[in-house]
C-alpha cells in the first residue's frame, strides 16, 4: 500500500535547463543520441517480439515506429531529440565538459548519415545550424519562422 500510495503522489521534478544552450557541435551530437535512442528502443521491441505493423496493435505486438529513424515521422524524432537534448543539457549543467578529441570513423559514418537525412539551414540572426524541424535557433533563441513545407 505504501509503494502505491508513492507513485500515486508522484510529481515529477525536472532540473530547470532553460539556461543551457547548445552549441553547433553539440547540435550534430543530438541528432545522432536521438537516433542511436530509437535504434536502442527498437531492438529491445524487437528482442520482445514486437513486429512493424502500420498501426499500434498491443495484443498482436505491432508497432509502427519498427522502422529505420529516418523514416519515422517527425513528431516521434521529435521525441528522441528532446530526450538526447536534456541529456546533453544536464552533463553541462552538472559541469562536464563535452568535446570531441578527434573524428573517428564512426564520427565520419554518423555525420555522412546524418547529412543524407536531415536539411540544415543557418540562423539569420547568428549564423548558427538549424536542423529542419527546429523552430528556435538553440544558439540565439530566434524564433526561426521557416516555412518548411516550401525548402
Amino acid at each position: 500500500m505504501n509503494d502505491y500510495m508513492n507513485m500515486k503522489n508522484y510529481e515529477p521534478k525536472p532540473i530547470d535547463m532553460s539556461d543551457m544552450k547548445l552549441d553547433e557541435e553539440l547540435v550534430e551530437l543530438r541528432e545522432a543520441i536521438a537516433e542511436h535512442a530509437h535504434d536502442v528502443w527498437a531492438v529491445k521491441r524487437l528482442e520482445e517480439g514486437w513486429t512493424y505493423g502500420e498501426k499500434l496493435d498491443r495484443e498482436k505486438m505491432h508497432h509502427p515506429d519498427l522502422v529505420p529513424y529516418k523514416q519515422l515521422p517527425e513528431s516521434e524524432k521529435d521525441m528522441d531529440r528532446e530526450m538526447a537534448v536534456n541529456t546533453i543539457k544536464l552533463l553541462m549543467k552538472l559541469g562536464y565538459d563535452l568535446v570531441r578529441s578527434n573524428e573517428t570513423e564512426l564520427y565520419r559514418h554518423l555525420m555522412k548519415r546524418m547529412r543524407e537525412t536531415v536539411t540544415i539551414y543557418k540562423c539569420s540572426k547568428c549564423g548558427s545550424v538549424v536542423l529542419k524541424h527546429d523552430v528556435f535557433c538553440s544558439s540565439c533563441g530566434k524564433q526561426l519562422n521557416i516555412d518548411w513545407e516550401n525548402k
